[in-house]
């Protein structure tokens, strides 16, 4: 009985309507991007009038949601969703239906189509999910309730309201995810506003576009560097357990003769002096890999190095086909 008691307390006050355009820190927020961007306020409060509070999205974020994360381990990415048949079909069909996009975006950008693929696999299973959320509910909830990341969501709603005057989009239609990043590259509008490009010619860089995002994944890893003749990663064998004793995250980087002296070494020709060590549980055995500058750069984009693992290993699947 108590805990029907406490949910009917707390639970309906999770959940009631909020007014955010009544309030003084939003009307301090209003008054200031009016001022910067030239929007109306009567236009800007009018927005924040008809903002759906996101309980369940501002949970995730002060440590007490648990439904539905993402953080998969590396045997389910590699088994069970991004790496399986099925998944590689969805690719070769995807790079069939936008080949003359991804050619366009290739030649102008010199990124392969393949690595470009694979990021719009794992970020949204090409445009199939990635929706499900209004990204102006998502942001103001998120900018204006105390979170461990407030003060990056407050300025992502800024570049929200950058981004729909810049590109002509109506805030209130844009879909994303509980986060607010957008399309089927899964940008927020931050990274949208640097790196999106309008590839399809209509004359605005819509993230809700297949071939504009094709174009500014491409552009994002332009412009950081990235070389089509890299492998991004290889394979590595190792001998004892000393191997078990080096870090490993996403940016952990190590010369050969290092690696060497923990009993690891390249199973193939790896191009530098440096590599960046990649160790992953796999069921009852590990994976180990040898990143270059590209793999590095797919971190840039999700500091993760299952995501980067996976992108690069997608990708290779994508050449074979």
């Amino acid at each position: 009985m108590r805990w029907i008691i406490l949910f009917l307390i707390f639970g309906s006050f999770s959940f009631a309507k909020i007014d955010y355009s009544k309030r003084a820190d939003v009307r301090a927020f209003v008054a200031k991007v009016s001022k910067e961007y030239g929007y109306s306020q009567k236009y800007l409060l009018n927005l924040f009038a008809k903002v759906k509070h996101q309980q369940k999205t501002l949970l995730r974020y002060q440590g007490r949601y648990k439904v539905g994360n993402t953080d998969y381990s590396w045997s389910r990415y590699k088994s069970k969703i991004i790496l399986d048949p099925n998944s590689i079909l969805l690719g070769k069909q995807f790079m069939a239906k936008n080949r003359k996009w991804l050619k366009i975006a290739s030649r102008r950008f010199k990124v392969s189509p393949e690595i470009i693929t694979a990021f719009i696999r794992v970020e949204s299973k090409f445009g199939m999910y990635g929706n499900e959320y209004p990204v102006w509910d998502s942001l103001v909830t998120l900018a204006f309730n105390p979170n461990r990341k407030q003060k990056f969501f407050k300025s992502e709603l800024k570049k929200l309201l950058l981004l729909a005057k810049k590109e002509h989009l109506d805030v209130l239609k844009l879909r994303g995810s509980f986060a607010g990043a957008m399309g089927c590259v899964q940008q927020m509008p931050s990274i949208q506003l640097k790196y999106g490009i309008d590839l399809d010619g209509d004359g605005r860089a819509n993230p809700n576009s297949m071939p504009d995002c094709i174009g500014s994944i491409a552009n994002f890893l332009h412009k950081h560097g990235w070389r089509n003749y890299l492998p991004t990663i290889i394979k590595a064998n190792h001998t004892g357990n000393g191997f078990l004793k080096l870090r490993s995250s996403y940016k952990s980087r190590y010369s050969l003769e290092t690696l060497k002296k923990f009993g690891i070494k390249p199973a193939s020709k790896f191009y530098g002096k440096k590599a960046y060590f990649i160790r992953m549980k796999y069921k009852n055995s590990w994976d180990l890999y040898l990143g270059d500058r590209n793999y590095r750069i797919i971190t840039l984009y999700n500091a993760s190095k299952r995501y980067a693992v996976t992108i690069a290993l997608y990708a290779k699947l994508m050449k074979k086909r």
